[in-house]
């Protein structure tokens, strides 16, 4: 198990492999005709509802007119729709169209069945100390966020990772 210098189970780590391992089955998408660049933004725009082009460029670490010219193609498809700012008429805001939800809701539902199945195969303490864990990490969240502002966590290259 990855091990940060201080003995810690690096999660961070570990929930990165989990969603890599995750999309090396893509039997919850694969039939949508969508590439996973274009899934992948649809899935930050449902988290990001109501972000510009730019914003989504930086947010999925790609250039602005790659970021623009995936948008294209999604609002062609049907799957984004374009609306002005109340307030700036002059910045464009997506915005998920309702068969994109539909789309995205049927994707999460693959993998929900399909992360159960898996779940079901774990040996019943591995359950019990999975649940205990996330139990605990949720109740810290729900703690954090009832807290207020975020406390500023240091930079990755500040710790001395990439």
């Amino acid at each position: 198990m990855a091990s940060t210098p201080g003995g810690h189970v690096d999660i961070e780590r570990l929930a990165s492999r989990l969603r890599m391992l995750a999309l090396q089955r893509p039997e919850a998408w694969l039939d949508l005709d969508l590439t996973m660049p274009q899934l992948r933004m649809l899935f930050t725009v449902r988290r990001r509802s109501g972000c510009t082009v730019s914003e989504l460029a930086e947010t999925l670490g790609r250039r602005l007119a790659a970021t623009s010219a995936l948008v294209n193609r999604l609002v062609r498809a049907g799957l984004l729709h374009r609306t002005s700012d109340r307030d700036d008429r002059r910045r464009i805001r997506l915005r998920l169209t309702d068969e994109a939800e539909q789309l995205l809701s049927t994707v999460d539902q693959r993998s929900a069945d399909r992360f159960a199945a898996i779940l079901g195969r774990m040996s019943e303490p591995g359950r019990a100390a999975l649940a205990e864990a996330l139990t605990e990490l949720i109740e810290l969240v729900s703690s954090d966020l009832a807290e207020g502002p975020v406390r500023s966590a240091p930079h990755r290259a500040q710790e001395g990772r990439p």
